[in-house]
């Protein structure tokens, strides 16, 4: 045997044997309804909803790093599941240019898991 198949079937067996030191981790979810989750609703003024409008949200305890970022619902719909008491802001925008900047005050009882 030549040295690189040999060099080839030795990394073959240490891959085959040899747990993998990369190995992928389990993931899970969970629907249901929690009392902790804040709720907003972006809208037009003529009442049509901001659909998949980007939303940035900002925790009362770090205003330059966005606590969340993500997109409305069809509806216009952002949920978010707040850490810490106080004024939390939040902000969609479209893609054409529109703008919604709102603000909402959370009390948080137990700052770890509500």
């Amino acid at each position: 045997m030549s040295r690189t198949g040999y060099y080839a079937l030795l990394s073959l067996a240490a891959a085959l044997l040899l747990p993998s030191l990369g190995q992928a981790h389990g993931t899970q979810g969970k629907t249901g309804d929690s009392s902790g989750t804040v709720c907003a609703a972006f809208s037009y003024d003529d009442g049509s909803p901001m659909s998949f409008s980007e939303v940035e949200v900002l925790s009362p305890a770090e205003q330059k790093l966005p606590f969340q970022t993500g997109r409305a619902d069809r509806n216009g719909y952002f949920c978010f599941r707040p850490d810490a008491s106080g004024r939390w802001k939040l902000t969609a925008k479209d893609e054409e240019g529109h703008q919604v900047r709102m603000s909402t005050s959370v009390s948080v009882e137990n700052s770890k898991d509500s």
